[in-house]
């Protein structure tokens, strides 16, 4: 899946070149290059560790077993967005409302928290 790896400068400029400035780097001075994650951790090109306090997975860590087991599961039958009728979704919006208070009972998935901006 992923190319050779790159030194940070040439990952730096083909970023610049490709991507949209709309699509922001923490840190744009001098950017962490993260090659992997295990856990709560995060690890750059050097292996320098970092704890992920930002990267959306505080629940369960990056490459958490079941969660990995569960996605090759899913992505066998199916992976889609949520703009196609499919069960997935209302099954998990039932589960999800049954915990809730009746007034928590409507949903809008989204995959971060970065993606309400448009909300």
């Amino acid at each position: 899946m992923a190319a050779d790896r790159r030194g940070k400068a040439e990952t730096l400029a083909l970023r610049r070149r490709l991507l949209s400035d709309s699509c922001r780097l923490f840190y744009p001075e001098d950017p962490i290059k993260i090659v992997r994650g295990q856990g709560q951790y995060l690890y750059d090109e050097q292996g320098a560790e970092y704890l992920d306090c930002v990267n959306n997975v505080a629940h369960v860590g990056h490459c958490h077993p079941l969660v990995v087991r569960a996605a090759h599961e899913q992505n066998q039958v199916l992976n889609t967005n949520s703009r196609y009728l499919h069960d997935n979704i209302v099954d998990y919006a039932q589960r999800l409302s049954e915990t809730l208070p009746e007034k928590l009972s409507v949903f809008y998935f989204l995959n971060s928290g970065s993606s309400k901006k448009g909300l």
